[in-house]
C-alpha cells in the first residue's frame, strides 16, 4: 500500500518532489540524497532561518528555496532533536538550536515560520522586532490577542511579512484572474475539501491552536477574499455555519457566505476518512458569463461565452512554489496584506462560531475593528 502511495504521489508531484516528501516524512537517506543538493545550496546568497523542521519545512519549504537557488539555511530551530537534527544534516544547517532563546536573528535575511499554529505570531513578532523579514506559514493568528499585537508590530516596524495562504498563487487561479480581468459583478463561488482525518490526540486537537478553521478552513477562505478583492469590496458579509456533529464541530461543516453585492460563497470542509492522495479538492466559480471548475488543482476547465480552455497541472499545483518565494519575487507576487488583515479576521470569527456553537454573524470587512494602527 506505501509503494502504491508513492507511485500516485510521483504521478502527481513528480520524482524530485515526492522524493523530498519521502525523505522528509521518514527521515531516511537523508546523507545520500543531501549530497546531490549541496552544491547548489552551497552557492545561494540570502540566509534563511527556519523555525519547525517539521514535514512541511522539510518537504515544501526545503524543497522550493533549495529549486530558487537563491537561499541557504543558516539556522533551524525545533524543539523536537529528532526533526531538527536530520533537517539540519540534510539541508547542512551550520547552526541548529533547540532552545528557542537561543535563536539568533543577526544576519538573517528571511524567517520562515513552520512551527505549530498557536506559536505563529509571536515568532512572527520576534522577526519582526529584529528587523527581520518574517514568512509565516499559514495561519497568520489563532486568537485575537495574536492578531491585534502582530498587526500592530506590522504597522509599527519597516519588516516585511509574508503569509503562506498559498491558493491564490496556483496557475488555476491566475488563469481564472486573466478571464475575470475587469469584472464587478457578483459571482458564485463554491469549494468541496475532502480533508485529512485528524486523530483525537493530534496537536491539532490542542485548544489553543485555533480548531481546523484556522488549521484549514482558513484556506479557502482567504481563497474567497481574494477573489472578493479583485472587485468593489462589499459593506458586508452574512455567515451561515452549519456542522454535522457538536461533539466534534469542526470536523465536518458548511459555512455559507452572501455578500451585501450579491456574491455567494459556500465552502464544504469533511473529514470522514483520509483520503489516500491527501487533501482533495474541487473548486466551482461563476461570474457573469464564466464558468470555473477545479479539480484538485490538477485540472482545470474554462468557459467564457463561446470560448473554452481545458488546463492540466503535473505537478499538481496549489501555489506553494510562487507562495514560499514571495519574499524573493516580492515586486511581482507578494500578497495585499489587506487581504490577509480580512480573511484572519474572518477566519477567528467563524472559529469562535464553531466553538460558541453561534450560527449566524455579519461580518464587516473594512470595519475599524479590523484595521490594523501602530501603537
Amino acid at each position: 500500500m506505501k509503494l502504491l502511495k508513492v507511485y500516485r504521489f510521483y504521478r502527481i508531484y513528480g520524482f524530485s518532489r515526492t522524493l523530498y516528501k519521502l525523505v522528509g516524512r521518514y527521515r531516511l537517506l537523508g546523507r545520500s540524497i543531501s549530497r546531490l543538493r549541496v552544491g547548489r545550496l552551497n552557492r545561494q546568497k540570502l540566509n534563511v532561518g527556519i523555525i519547525g523542521c517539521g514535514q512541511f519545512a522539510f518537504a515544501t519549504v526545503g524543497y522550493f528555496l533549495g529549486k530558487s537557488g537563491s537561499y541557504r539555511f543558516t539556522r533551524a530551530y525545533d524543539p523536537n532533536v529528532n526533526a531538527l537534527d536530520s533537517f539540519c544534516e540534510f539541508y547542512k544547517v551550520a547552526s541548529p538550536v533547540s532552545l528557542v532563546e537561543d535563536f539568533d536573528y543577526s544576519d538573517l535575511d528571511v524567517v520562515y515560520i513552520a512551527s505549530n499554529h498557536a506559536s505563529h505570531s509571536e515568532y512572527a513578532l520576534q522577526a519582526l522586532r529584529h528587523g527581520v523579514a518574517a514568512y509565516v506559514e499559514k495561519p497568520l493568528s489563532v486568537n485575537w490577542d495574536q492578531f491585534s499585537a502582530l498587526g500592530a508590530a506590522i504597522s509599527e516596524h519597516k519588516a516585511e511579512i509574508y503569509v503562506g495562504y498559498n491558493r491564490p498563487f496556483s496557475k488555476a487561479i491566475d488563469t481564472l484572474k486573466r478571464f475575470n480581468a475587469g469584472m464587478d459583478s457578483p459571482f458564485t463561488l463554491s469549494c468541496f475539501v475532502v480533508g485529512h482525518f485528524i486523530e483525537s490526540d493530534h496537536w491539532y486537537r490542542e485548544p489553543s491552536e485555533g480548531t481546523r478553521v484556522c488549521g484549514n478552513l482558513g484556506h479557502w477562505l482567504d481563497l474567497s477574499m481574494h477573489l472578493l478583492f479583485t472587485k468593489t469590496l462589499p459593506e458586508f458579509l452574512d455567515v451561515r455555519l452549519s456542522v454535522a456533529d457538536q461533539e466534534a464541530p469542526d470536523d465536518n461543516l458548511s459555512v455559507s457566505i452572501t455578500s451585501s453585492n450579491g456574491d455567494l460563497i459556500n465552502l464544504i470542509l469533511t473529514s470522514r476518512a483520509e483520503p489516500f492522495e491527501g487533501i482533495n479538492e474541487t473548486v466551482s466559480f461563476n461570474q457573469d458569463d464564466l464558468i470555473v471548475t477545479i479539480t484538485d488543482f490538477r485540472e482545470a476547465r474554462f468557459w467564457k461565452g463561446h470560448r473554452y480552455l481545458r488546463e492540466k497541472y503535473r505537478p499538481k499545483d496549489v501555489g506553494h512554489g510562487k507562495a514560499i518565494l514571495q519574499h524573493l519575487h516580492r515586486d511581482k507576487c507578494r500578497r495585499n496584506i489587506d487581504e490577509i488583515r480580512v480573511s484572519t479576521a474572518l477566519m477567528l470569527e467563524i472559529k469562535d462560531m464553531v466553538l460558541s456553537a453561534k450560527q449566524e454573524l455579519r461580518f464587516f470587512p473594512d470595519a475599524k475593528k479590523y484595521r490594523w494602527t501602530t501603537v
